[in-house]
């Protein structure tokens, strides 16, 4: 998954934990891989399902069996995009190793991409368009009137994340500042011996350390929020996989092959169903042969009921 981001308004040192602030909000994945381009305060982040990357190290290990395990470990996962050249301002269609990927460009910044798994259509490009009516570079256009990729070829080096040591430095170039400043603050202080000014800076920044931390407070609290109600999200959907019960008692009724049958108890829990079928002359063989064909039950077993005209059915459901 794509998404850019502008965190201009956040001070540089800081980005980089906003960006990781943000992405368990954004994600829908337990765990979560990501990389990470800046441009300036631009943030273009891709992201994916980590518990499907884990074994990427020992996947790599097997294909080249030369490979140390301790250089396979050190393995950096990184989206196909990120190999290919940056492009012009507008929309373009990237053809990928599997599929293709609608983008939008403005001024060297990958605004946004979807991937499709197969050439997309004037109607899905329409789509596309419509989630950036006011961008300038979204202009109208179709499928046949895109520019072609300049060049499918990767590049010898793909977009890095650092942002070099010019970069680093304007980063920290605040922090540095106020180190220097602490430390001749410090010397001035043991030479003037004013502890009365190391009480005031000590108040001052308890004052500011609460006002931040009241600030700060209802945004970690609707953070948490977001999460657990993901987490609540993905546990009913765990809940809800598998056939309904009244599909089970459909498929389970088409499949006894006596007409004069009838359900008299029914049970189902955690994938297994117990079923008491109240028969003239019930022949547990047919019951189970005729179960066994439909291929969402699987393991049927057959006991006798309490009476002689009653049968138990036991069979696992597949999700």
């Amino acid at each position: 998954m794509y998404r850019c981001e502008d965190f201009t308004s956040i001070p540089r040192s800081r980005r980089q934990a906003a960006l990781e602030f943000k992405l368990p909000v954004w994600s829908p994945f337990r765990n979560t891989g990501y990389h990470a381009v800046w441009s300036d305060g631009a943030a273009m982040v891709w992201f994916w399902d980590g518990d499907k990357t884990a074994r990427a190290p020992e996947e790599f290990a097997s294909l080249f069996p030369g490979t140390r395990r301790r250089t396979a470990s050190r393995l950096r996962i990184l989206p196909e995009t990120v190999f290919y050249r940056r492009k012009s301002d507008g929309v373009h269609l990237q053809a990928c190793v599997d599929g293709f990927e609608i983008q939008l460009w403005h001024e060297n910044v990958l605004t946004d991409a979807f991937w499709f798994a197969e050439h997309p259509q004037e109607s899905e490009l329409r789509w596309f368009l419509s989630r950036h009516e006011s961008a300038p570079a979204a202009r109208p256009i179709g499928i046949q009137s895109m520019p072609a990729p300049v060049s499918n070829r990767l590049v010898p080096e793909p977009w890095s994340s650092s942002q070099g040591p010019r970069g680093w430095l304007i980063e920290v170039q605040p922090a540095l500042a106020t180190a220097c400043l602490f430390a001749m603050v410090l010397v001035v202080l043991w030479q003037e011996a004013r502890y009365w000014k190391i009480r005031q800076l000590e108040q001052a920044a308890e004052v500011e350390f609460s006002r931040l931390q009241e600030r700060i407070e209802p945004l970690v609290e609707a953070r948490n929020t977001l999460i657990d109600l993901r987490r609540n999200n993905l546990a009913l959907l765990d809940l809800t996989r598998g056939p309904s019960q009244a599909e089970l008692m459909y498929r389970v009724d088409r499949a006894i092959p006596s007409l004069k049958a009838e359900f008299r108890e029914w049970r189902f829990q955690r994938g297994e169903l117990r079923i008491s079928v109240e028969d003239r002359n019930p022949d547990p063989i047919a019951y189970i042969r005729a179960l066994e064909a439909i291929p969402l039950f699987q393991r049927v077993r057959a006991e006798p009921g309490p009476r002689r005209d009653r049968l138990e059915l036991i069979l696992t459901v597949a999700e």
